[in-house]
């Protein structure tokens, strides 16, 4: 049982989730449809190895599988530590639906929205360089699909429309590594001495810094905008879909660290309250 992936799947819902933010902040998604973008790039990762659940069948017991995947995830030893509550409602829910021989999905859709909620709420606390490096692998992430296909990259940021795609299969190595890397490197940071307040002045930055993101992005791509909101509309303008995706993230990236960092806060945290 290959419990890794699982823990990338709210990380990488960031990417998401700071599209979606901004375009809540503009009206351009109610809150429910920020909700299901969310939730559904977020199911996308969760399917890399979620196969893993069911091929160690053979193994003692449930409860032995779980425990020995725990030794074998940092991230799911913080978790153990520093969110003990969640970490065994989450242990009782997996054994038990291992134990009935719950499908993939329904191991997925039970447990990923505490995941997600968890994460997201700690991202916020992470240091500027952190939050900076994490949304730098998930474009890289994202630029790398682009690379094999303009349909790779649309079906992984939106699985919902076309199908998915396995960014284990599509992703470099270094780049998955670097992501799991900073994914434990954030959250480690969050529960340390040094947790990142928001400021008002950060928040008031943060919308300043928004404008001109949005002001280019409909001065470049006009009303194809719309189809961050609606890619089922998109077919055939998956390479805009995607290009509009990066030069959105790109250009918060290009801000200096502080106020890159700030403007991600704000957007996640905008994407977070529906």
């Amino acid at each position: 049982m290959n419990w890794t992936h699982v823990l990338m799947a709210a990380y990488a819902g960031a990417a998401i989730t700071i599209v979606t933010g901004l375009m809540r902040k503009k009206g351009w998604l109610s809150k429910g449809s920020a909700a299901v973008l969310v939730a559904v790039f977020i199911a996308l990762w969760n399917f890399i190895d979620i196969r893993y659940l069911q091929a160690q069948k053979n193994a003692q017991t449930a409860e032995a599988r779980f425990d020995a995947m725990v030794q074998r995830v940092p991230t799911w030893q913080l978790m153990a530590e520093h969110e003990p509550k969640l970490f065994s409602e989450l242990r009782n829910q997996v054994v038990v639906l291992m134990k009935a021989g719950a499908n993939e999905q329904k191991i997925i859709d039970t447990i990923q929205p505490r995941f997600s909620a968890l994460q997201m709420q700690r991202m916020p606390l992470a240091s500027d360089q952190l939050v900076v490096a994490e949304t730098r692998v998930l474009i890289d992430q994202t630029v790398e699909m682009q690379k094999i296909s303009d349909d790779a990259c649309f079906r992984f940021h939106y699985p919902e429309v076309k199908g998915g795609v396995n960014p284990v299969a599509l992703n470099s190595r270094e780049t998955l590594k670097r992501r799991l890397d900073t994914d434990y490197a954030m959250l480690q940071a969050t529960y340390g001495p040094d947790k990142h307040t928001i400021t008002p002045q950060e928040e008031k930055q943060a919308q300043g810094d928004l404008e001109p993101i949005v002001r280019q992005l409909y001065s470049k791509y006009g009303e194809d905008v719309q189809l961050l909101n609606h890619p089922d509309k998109a077919s055939g303008k998956e390479k805009v879909v995607c290009d509009m995706m990066l030069e959105i993230l790109n250009g918060v990236q290009a801000l200096p660290q502080e106020r890159a960092a700030g403007l991600y806060r704000s957007l996640m945290l905008e994407a977070s309250r529906s």
